[in-house]
């Protein structure tokens, strides 16, 4: 009888498998709705977005009342109007952005069935939606998730034309290639540019890449882009008199165009890191783990596929893929400003790469390999029991009872299965699962109690105060949490301020300030910049800073 239940519980299992980890990916992403918005970027689109649903001023972007030329609007755009619906909340900064994320992984399936087969397009959406790269931009929300979702969606409707012939998967492509432009620049042109250029080369169908069609695209792009052009130009070039960032008469058509992208390449742009040219080989180690160990045999492999290709077949491969992946890789890596963020777009290439790599090669995968892949599964079980157990100690003890489920269906599934493809992936995806489950139901709430401009902008929501100002230093999501845009005082203005005015002041400041009581003390920091010093509850306190809101009880003379 136990033999036949447990027949029936892995034949269950087996049947359901795949929709099991969609389905923690997806809850995954929805509780990371819910996670507070961390500093600086993400906070700071987020307090523009709820500036720009006060104000509704669509086409000139602003920011604390001052003119905004950085990123494009569409985070701006979409936000702002989720912010109308679910208020100043988590949910309504992050909703349209993860919601498109979801889309991404639909558009990954997509593309990796028309050029493979069903079963390679789910392990690629597996593979995309438990990289650390797709966890972190559920919750840090910037402008990488829209560009991700709207560029895959524009490969795979160019791959329909491809296939098919048909202009209304062009004409569509051409609106999802617009919003990718509009979510970051360029870059949303440039990368399905290359994805289909290296592809129709590589398979030397110099027809089809000279195709007069093509200039069809133009359209639906222009079409997208021509409200934000139209902003621009009145914000910027109808006045050389403004100065922003220290840019002096900025076009902010060109700006866009080319300062802030191509600019970051040639020199032209005033961003410069000096990260090395292998910056982002470093930065995927983690941004694409637990898969990365076999992207890069995946990628390898995929490169000598198309050197031993055969000439004469018929049947032309696809490399869209590939060259998605490495040419714009290549540029990016070029640039003199990067940062991680800046290649997840590139990460749905990744995954059907890897994909396709597991499906093909799972059998005759060296012993070895197998090996490493387990260990860096048990290192994210490691990490996670970790912080359970010791960065941030759980109190609510049903999250500790995860690691042996998950655990159980590592081993379990490991023992059991005759799949060789899933011998790969169930065991990497229940580690990745457990880890980023904690991440997100514990690291994260536990970790933002620090971001004091979070705390102290949900506090001054509650009470209210006639006048508030911040002294020293600031937060975008002090703005953000309070509900609206809280002015700075200068050192100048303290003779002046009312009695009754609140003020939010770093210690260091506090002997400046005209007499005063404290209202509230908040533990302040950088949680974007972890440390073992600050990680380790031992030391924790050395690292953090003490902020204050204060009343102003009079005016010192």
């Amino acid at each position: 009888m136990e033999d036949s239940r447990e027949t029936t519980l892995s034949s269950l299992f087996y049947k359901f498998r795949y929709h099991f980890f969609l389905g923690m990916i997806i809850l995954i992403a929805a509780i990371n709705l819910t996670i507070d918005i961390m500093e600086i970027d993400a906070a700071q689109y987020a307090s523009i977005s709820l500036e720009m649903s006060g104000s509704g001023s669509y086409l000139h972007v602003m920011q604390r009342g001052q003119d905004y030329l950085d990123k494009p609007p569409l985070l701006f755009w979409l936000s702002s109007l989720s912010i109308s619906i679910f208020g100043n909340s988590n949910i309504g900064y992050k909703f349209p952005a993860v919601l498109m994320l979801i889309v991404a992984l639909w558009a990954t399936f997509s593309f990796a069935r028309l050029w493979y087969d069903r079963r390679t397009g789910i392990i690629a959406v597996l593979i995309l939606g438990t990289t650390q790269g797709y966890h972190l931009m559920t919750n840090d929300v910037r402008t990488d998730g829209l560009l991700t979702a709207f560029v895959i969606l524009a490969v795979w409707l160019l791959s329909l034309y491809l296939k098919h012939g048909k202009w209304g998967h062009l004409l569509l492509s051409g609106f999802c290639i617009g919003a990718a432009m509009l979510a970051k620049g360029p870059i949303g042109i440039v990368i399905p540019a290359l994805a289909i250029f290296g592809h129709l080369v590589l398979n030397k169908e110099w027809k089809k890449l000279f195709n007069p069609a093509w200039l069809l695209l133009l359209i639906p792009v222009v079409i997208v882009l021509a409200p934000m052009c139209y902003g621009l130009y009145t914000q910027f070039d109808l006045h050389p008199e403004k100065e922003v960032y220290g840019m002096k008469g900025p076009s902010g058509l060109l700006f866009y165009f080319w300062t802030q992208s191509f600019g970051r390449i040639t020199g032209a742009s005033q961003w410069h890191n000096n990260a090395p040219v292998y910056y982002f080989l470093q930065t995927m180690l983690w941004d694409f783990q637990p898969w990365i160990i076999l992207f890069f045999p995946a990628l390898v492999r995929k490169m000598i596929s198309w050197w031993k290709q055969n000439k004469w077949n018929e049947q032309k491969p696809e490399w869209i893929s590939l060259s998605g992946f490495v040419l714009p890789f290549i540029a990016l890596s070029m640039s003199g400003y990067k940062l991680p963020h800046y290649i997840f777009p590139l990460f749905p290439f990744a995954a059907v790469i890897t994909a396709d790599y597991v499906v093909r090669t799972a059998e005759r995968l060296p012993r070895w390999l197998e090996y490493f892949q387990m260990f860096v599964v048990h290192l994210l079980f490691a990490a996670a029991l970790l912080i359970l157990l010791w960065v941030f100690p759980v109190h609510t003890i049903w999250i500790l009872f995860l690691f042996p489920v998950f655990y159980f269906l590592f081993w379990w599934y490991r023992k059991k299965s005759a799949d060789a493809v899933d011998r790969w992936l169930i065991p990497s995806l229940a580690g990745v699962i457990f880890f980023q489950l904690v991440m997100s139901l514990h690291f994260y709430p536990q970790l933002l109690k620090y971001q004091s401009s979070g705390e102290a902008g949900k506090y001054i929501a509650i009470e209210k105060p006639a006048h508030i100002y911040w002294f020293d230093q600031s937060g975008f999501a002090l703005d953000y949490y309070s509900g609206h845009s809280i002015p700075n005082i200068t050192q100048e203005q303290l003779d002046t301020v009312r009695t009754g005015s609140w003020i939010y002041v770093t210690a260091d400041a506090l002997s400046q300030m005209p007499a005063y009581k404290i209202i509230r003390t908040f533990d302040d920091y950088r949680v974007t910049l972890l440390s073992m010093p600050f990680l380790n509850p031992a030391t924790r306190e050395s690292k953090l800073k003490k902020m204050y809101l204060i009343e102003v009880t009079g005016i010192v003379d």
